[in-house]
């Protein structure tokens, strides 16, 4: 019945309310505790990337693959796969031959 009841109260007033969280809160709140040399924290799975020292290991670009693919009734092994990351560059001087003053953006 109350699963889903949310009560909107200022911090220190639940606080107050709870005497037996007074005192941790408190600690918890004033004091400003650093790790001292040679101590040692446990970390878990959950530890973000950015805290652990080591980077991953750089790998090789695998380059390009095959998939087995069939159009209509015909089968091909080694299809190709294109991940449909293509550049097209065209040098100025082909450009100013060809006569193409604009250039469209395609995204």
């Amino acid at each position: 019945m109350f699963a889903s009841l949310h009560v909107n109260i200022p911090f220190i007033k639940a606080l107050q309310q709870m005497p037996s969280y007074i005192k941790y809160m408190k600690e918890l709140l004033t004091k400003k505790s650093s790790l001292k040399g040679g101590q040692t924290i446990v970390m878990n799975k959950e530890c973000s990337a950015l805290i652990q020292p080591e980077l991953p290991t750089k790998r090789k670009d695998p380059g390009s693959f095959y998939i087995p693919c069939a159009i209509g009734e015909t089968m091909f092994d080694k299809g190709l796969c294109d991940l449909g990351a293509s550049i097209n560059l065209m040098p100025l001087s082909l450009m100013k031959r060809l006569q193409i003053n604009e250039i469209i953006p395609q995204m």
